[in-house]
């Protein structure tokens, strides 16, 4: 009994007394929005980049190649530094934008990088005359199939996204610091907060893996390892 009441009393003061959990909702939410938004732009930034990296013109193999190194090789926390306060000149309603963009670009990157090389490994072993066609029919036919054989490595890269995300999201964001620190003060519990938020993260990381489970399954008709 004396346990539990440690525990409720715990939970009562650090995330219930003071309103602490309405900070902590809303960092839930920034993170969520700037995962979901960064991870469209994600997507669409890949599969014009990976369109360009398996082109017959070397040129626009060049061009692909050159962007995808950019967005996989540029540190992203110093991108996001970069950009906030070169570009947007320190505004802090620049910041959720910022983070978007950052992390869209570099997930765009390692996701191009995924699909370039599955869609040269798939078209390594068809004729000429197949791979003409399945250019033509690159973002409706040729880009899916080579997506479903990739949900492995996809899966690896959104939940490393959602990791970033928490950065400037959840753990990142102001009031939840100003939290922190007077909790602490007032409970001598600083880090309870931070605990919760690592279950939170960890609870959605384990949904992802079950929704890619569930599209491995459905699309292939096999448990994904």
């Amino acid at each position: 009994m004396g346990t539990f009441r440690n525990v409720y009393d715990a939970v009562y003061q650090n995330l219930i007394g003071g309103g602490a959990y309405l900070r902590i909702i809303k960092g839930c939410v920034f993170t969520l929005l700037i995962f979901v938004l960064a991870l469209s732009i994600a997507l669409l930034f890949a599969a014009v980049l990976s369109f360009l990296r398996t082109a017959e013109n070397r040129t626009l193999r060049g061009i692909g190649t050159a962007f995808t190194f950019l967005a996989k090789g540029t540190p992203v926390y110093l991108a996001l530094l970069l950009w906030y306060y070169t570009f947007l000149g320190g505004m802090h309603r620049g910041g959720f934008l910022i983070a978007v963009l950052v992390f869209g670009f570099y997930g765009g990157g390692h996701l191009a990088d995924i699909l370039s090389r599955a869609v040269k490994k798939e078209t390594h072993t068809r004729s000429a005359a197949v791979n003409r066609r399945a250019r033509r029919e690159y973002f409706t036919a040729l880009l899916p199939f080579v997506t479903e054989q990739s949900l492995f490595e996809i899966k690896r890269l959104v939940c490393i996204l959602l990791q970033m995300s928490s950065l400037v999201g959840l753990v990142g964001v102001n009031d939840l610091t100003a939290e922190l620190l007077k909790n602490g003060l007032r409970t001598q519990y600083p880090f309870f907060a931070l605990f919760c938020a690592v279950i939170f993260y960890l609870l959605l990381q384990l949904f992802i893996e079950a929704i890619f489970q569930r599209l491995g399954k459905n699309l292939t008709g096999e448990e994904e390892e």
